[in-house]
């Protein structure tokens, strides 16, 4: 094989493993979306519970979001604004659980937003 054979064989390569690269990104990508879009669909992959987990309204069309969805949501404001202390503080009030359980679930959901 020629030299110019060998590099152009070695980019083809490369250029595939990036594309196979590119192909995994997008689909985490859409999963992130996915998520970002129905805050009631969680994953929990880690088995951790909701304490706020509440029943969903009575009637569908009602429109409004849940009380889990909108502490969810603020405290992922926190943790994204360095806020980690603010954001256990909330969820403690909000729930009316303790420290421990507080960071874990702070922690929980800081884990599962990167």
């Amino acid at each position: 094989m020629e030299t110019v054979e060998i590099i152009a064989l070695s980019a083809l390569v490369l250029s595939l493993l990036l594309l196979l690269k590119v192909f995994r990104l997008q689909r985490q990508l859409n999963e992130i979306k996915f998520d970002l879009k129905s805050p009631n669909h969680q994953r929990d992959k880690s088995g951790f519970s909701n304490p706020l987990q509440q029943s969903p309204p009575s009637s569908p069309d009602m429109g409004r979001v849940s009380p889990q969805a909108n502490i969810d949501d603020r405290l992922r404001m926190l943790i994204a604004s360095g806020k980690r202390i603010q954001a256990i503080k909330e969820f403690r009030e909000a729930s009316g659980s303790g420290l421990k359980e507080a960071k874990d679930y702070v922690d929980h959901l800081e884990r599962s937003d990167y």
